[in-house]
């Protein structure tokens, strides 16, 4: 019995010392835009900048390969003033479920799932937008020490709203068919555990 669980601490020891899971925190700007299809631009309004904060756990499955789930608070939508857009600010609880590969620097893939939490619309209203969204993170990111720098590309996969909207001038028609494409510039800290 005293041989079995001496064994066991020494595992569980070594364990503890050769995984180096991390917690973290991070904030930054976001590039965002209701796009028309995959990494358009936008046609519910212009590129617009906000920010998001968050947290981070990275898991090491191998000395190259850790997983590495967000949650986060993201304004996104088109939030700039100009005469002639359309616009929606939104706010969403974001969780990217990212593997990463490397160590200095380091590439971010995975899926993300966002939950609707705030809309604001402006001048003309479409409807209100579905509440879930999903889509695709890619990322490269370095590790300075403790501090970490990230620049990520979601490309929503879900519509969050289809209209046609017509006008008077017939060059002026326009279906939406509105996705969230955002660019995330973040920097964050490391806490090993």
């Amino acid at each position: 019995m005293k041989k079995t669980l001496l064994i066991g601490l020494i595992l569980l020891f070594s364990y503890n010392v050769s995984s180096q899971d991390k917690i973290g925190v991070f904030a930054g700007i976001n590039g965002s835009s209701l796009s028309n299809g995959f990494l358009k631009s936008g046609y519910l309004g212009s590129n617009s900048f906000s920010f998001h904060i968050g947290g981070l756990y990275e898991f090491r499955f191998t000395e190259k390969i850790a997983f590495r789930p967000k949650l986060l608070f993201s304004q996104q939508g088109d939030r700039e003033d100009f005469d002639d857009n359309i616009k929606y600010e939104t706010s969403y609880l974001n969780i990217p479920l990212n593997f990463k590969f490397f160590n200095k620097p380091y590439l971010l893939f995975g899926p993300q799932v966002g939950f609707l939490i705030d809309t604001k619309k402006k001048e003309i209203d479409f409807g209100d937008l579905k509440s879930l969204d999903y889509g695709l993170n890619l990322g490269v990111g370095i590790d300075i020490k403790r501090i970490f720098i990230e620049l990520n590309l979601y490309q929503g996969f879900n519509e969050l709203i289809a209209v046609e909207y017509k006008q008077t001038n017939p060059f002026r028609d326009i279906d939406i068919n509105a996705t969230n494409t955002v660019i995330q510039l973040s920097i964050g800290y490391n806490l090993e555990l």
